[in-house]
């Protein structure tokens, strides 16, 4: 395992301080007010849709992607927008999974995807199989070294390295890897970094790969003596984007948990004031929780 792709280990005293200091000053829940679209069903054509979080669902071809499904609430975290689209709608061909940390691979909602289509492909990071057994078949599973390939329903998919790290109890500390994924057809190459720390990766991928549309994250980034090292802010997805090569950037990964000290809505306020002053080599798309971005349309 490479070091220039795992995050520095965070003490847990610095982590028990943060928590500590957040008692005196806590606050009562805000409700989002992110805009937001409803969606009675998947759309029509090529596109990407994405329900919130990190949780992107995409059509490519005759191939229906979900990367990071995650359809309710997590453990210790409420949910401030909810799902744009009734679960009974949702049907993938293939789910993504970019690491095993819970607001990426939460088990529920890779359960009731797989009841709604038994013949559903998982790829996720090599390690995963030991939180899948018995929910998925050895066959339908392929666990991914970082810069490996595979071929499905038409979809070159690649895994490709994020700095960043993985648990999902004390003892599994990195056990399986995690990363990224570049999706690729004849016609179109797209991006989704799963949860990363800015760094030369990003630089490595745009040499490797054509990037039409990237999505980055850009919350979870306060404290940034923690968050820095395992998130992405909006100034720093713009410089990844950069690096990358991309044409478009579409953040993702804010308005739906809290995970850290920043409000649900500020990472998009700040991502917007950046762009709505600042000159850039790719195009910012902002899209609404609920919202599809059309692949191979002038129509946004």
């Amino acid at each position: 395992m490479s070091n220039r792709y795992t995050s520095p280990k965070i003490s847990l005293l610095t982590i028990l301080k943060w928590q500590w200091s957040k008692f005196p000053h806590a606050q009562k829940l805000l409700p989002s007010k992110l805009p937001f679209i409803s969606q009675e069903n998947l759309p029509s054509g090529e596109y990407a849709l994405w329900l919130g979080h990190a949780t992107l669902w995409l059509k490519l071809g005759e191939t229906t992607v979900a990367i990071d499904p995650v359809l309710g609430k997590l453990p210790l975290y409420r949910r401030y927008s909810p799902l744009p689209i009734s679960k009974e709608k949702l049907f993938a061909d293939v789910i993504l999974i970019t690491h095993s940390h819970y607001d990426h691979y939460d088990h529920p909602s890779i359960r009731y995807l797989l009841q709604q289509n038994p013949q559903t492909i998982i790829v996720a990071p090599a390690g995963f199989w030991r939180y899948l057994k018995g929910t998925i078949n050895r066959e339908r599973c392929f666990e991914m070294e970082w810069w490996e390939s595979v071929m499905i329903g038409g979809l070159f998919i690649t895994f490709v390295p994020s700095l960043h790290w993985s648990n999902r109890i004390y003892l599994d500390r990195n056990k399986t890897l995690w990363g990224g994924y570049v999706i690729q057809n004849n016609d179109h190459t797209l991006y989704h970094s799963g949860d990363t720390a800015y760094g030369e990766h990003f630089k490595e991928i745009g040499e490797k790969f054509a990037i039409d549309e990237a999505f980055l994250p850009i919350g979870a980034y306060r404290p940034e003596v923690i968050m820095k090292l395992v998130h992405t802010s909006p100034p720093e997805a713009l410089q990844a984007a950069h690096d990358l090569g991309a044409k478009t950037l579409i953040p993702i990964h804010y308005g739906t948990f809290k995970l850290s000290d920043e409000s649900v809505d500020e990472p998009i306020e700040w991502f917007e004031e950046l762009t709505d002053t600042n000159m850039f080599t790719f195009q910012p798309r902002t899209l609404r929780i609920g919202e599809t971005y059309h692949f191979n349309s002038k129509v946004q």
